[in-house]
């Protein structure tokens, strides 16, 4: 009976040798690809917005036509979809807000204290903020392109069936929070 599973294991040493050489031998150079995100679309347009980016048609086709890329883990930033029924916007209006914020990156999208402000509406959607920075130390800002950033992550997480309603926090600011919803 040993010198059977001696023998056995060297049937599968050399087996093993020969998958190994096989393996070695395989073409590597493949590409891996990843899902559309709105959110990094948006911060490559604040990264270069002079540079060679779709079109916020392009990416609504792209955002719309993918499957969904939801892993199911918990993440630090949490981003609220549908919090407030009836108010779902164009999906394809938010990418052009998104689009319209991100080439204003260093413009600053403020709100005064304790108030809300639309920082971009366009057809049936709007990019609003409001502010939970408290009353008696004034209004609260991020740069658009942070606010950009946050909206493309709602865009990521909550369109369903050709609309987008949802809220996030502004990169930078956890006193502002970020809405998409229709005006």
């Amino acid at each position: 009976m040993v010198r059977l599973s001696l023998a056995t294991l060297g049937v599968f040493a050399v087996s093993a040798t020969a998958t190994a050489g096989s393996v070695t031998g395989r073409k590597t150079d493949t590409e891996a690809t990843y899902p559309f995100s709105l959110e990094s679309w948006a911060s490559g347009i604040i990264a270069d917005p002079d540079g060679a980016h779709l079109s916020p048609d392009e990416a609504y086709a792209l955002a719309v036509n993918q499957t969904e890329t939801d892993s199911g883990t918990l993440e630090k930033r949490v981003v609220r979809c549908n919090t407030v029924a009836g108010t779902s916007a164009s999906v394809a209006d938010a990418v052009w807000c998104i689009d319209f914020l991100a080439r204003r990156p260093g413009q600053r999208c403020g709100v005064g204290a304790g108030g809300r402000s639309s920082f971009c509406r366009h057809g049936l959607a709007t990019i609003q903020g409001v502010s939970s920075f408290p009353v008696w130390k004034g209004g609260t800002s991020s740069p658009c392109g942070n606010v950009a950033r946050a909206a493309g992550r709602i865009m990521d997480k909550c369109t369903r069936g050709g609309t987008v309603q949802g809220v996030n926090t502004a990169y930078g600011n956890g006193y502002l929070s970020v809405h998409i919803r229709r005006p």
